[in-house]
């Protein structure tokens, strides 16, 4: 990965207790694994732009608002936040205690090296190691989470570029079309670099116990195979990779087949692209609100929705933890009452 989002901040561990939210310090060697500054904020940038775009209001008033709410749904950088699904995935499958277990498990049954090194390599290889699918099945829910709201949001922002169109002030030309234009393309290049609310804010999500069933989408998801996606696969085996200490700052330069998928990367490109040619054409007010509502928020939670969805992955062979440094963002795992998160010192 070639991300320059770095957390410099160097503070302690903050331990949230799920019941009362006091906060307590937590020991370098409480229960939890390490992952890379990049990762961490790549999954921070998934969680803070689905959140913020989810929150937009499709009651537009005038044509400040509506730039207001361009400004928040264009406000990614595709390739973090394809990252970021994967990083946020694994972040939940890490909350899977079988599948720990699993890891470990498989790392007493080939050398460790190995099984980082075919991992790196093969993230379809962590189908083998027990305990996959029930963490597959967090990531994918996890995921849907997000995209689901973040969708609804869309529709109600397209629909209100029909009802908009009441208003006078709405059939009014864009001032500076092409400077708008210009802005939000800058503004899709720029990788996000979270702070010390965006960490907590990002664990308490990721981590956040499953909801089952539902008719709506957002609960548990599938198990087994109808959890296996490229992108909740790779979201599996980051986090394989973490229980293993080989996800920490050090090995950033390896994660790279892991933290992308070619479909959903893809994707998030082509939702930008059309989000551009759409504001490129747009003329008076309105035709913004589509643009925002189909392109920027429609297209993006597609995207997400789909990296959640249905397909299945190839297979391979698994293995756990190994002895080395692990510097990076230290995630709670299943079994641990742990909610909120802040950087690591630098020993």
């Amino acid at each position: 990965m070639k991300y320059p989002v770095l957390w410099a901040t160097s503070a302690l561990i903050a331990v949230v207790a799920v019941s009362g939210f006091a906060v307590a310090r937590q020991e370098r060697s409480a229960p939890g694994v390490s992952l890379a500054r990049d990762v961490v904020a790549a999954a921070s940038a998934f969680e803070t732009y689905t959140r913020g775009a989810g929150t937009i209001s499709a009651g537009f008033s005038n044509g400040d608002t509506v730039a207001e709410a361009l400004a928040k749904g264009a406000a990614y950088q595709p390739e973090q936040l394809d990252a970021g699904m994967i990083a946020y995935g694994a972040i939940a499958a890490l909350q899977e205690e079988a599948f720990i277990a699993g890891v470990r498990q498989a790392a007493r049954e080939m050398p460790p090296e190995t099984l980082i090194a075919r991992l790196e390599a093969n993230p379809e290889s962590v189908i083998e190691i027990d305990g996959v699918g029930a963490a597959a099945s967090r990531a994918q829910a996890a995921l849907r989470g997000r995209g689901a709201p973040l969708g609804v949001t869309g529709k109600a922002v397209k629909q209100a570029a029909y009802d908009v169109q009441r208003q006078d002030w709405s059939k009014g030309p864009i001032a500076d079309n092409a400077g708008r234009l210009a802005k939000v393309k800058a503004m899709s290049a720029v990788f996000f670099t979270p702070g010390e609310d965006d960490a907590g804010r990002l664990i308490q999500a990721a981590t956040a116990p499953r909801e089952t069933g539902g008719a709506s989408g957002f609960g548990g998801g599938g198990e087994g195979g109808a959890a296996f996606t490229p992108v909740t696969v790779r979201a599996a085996a980051l986090a394989a990779l973490a229980v293993l200490g080989a996800a920490g700052d050090e090995d950033v330069a390896k994660l790279d087949v892991v933290m992308h998928e070619k479909k959903s990367g893809y994707c998030m490109k082509m939702a930008k692209l059309n989000l551009y040619q759409c504001l490129a054409v747009a003329g008076p007010h309105y035709e913004d609100v589509f643009c925002l509502g189909q392109h920027a928020l429609i297209d993006t939670a597609q995207c997400v929705n789909d990296a959640a969805g249905g397909a299945s992955a190839p297979a391979l062979p698994a293995a756990a933890p190994v002895s080395r440094p692990k510097p990076g963002f230290m995630i709670p795992v299943g079994g641990t009452n742990v909610a909120a998160m802040s950087p690591i010192p630098v020993p």
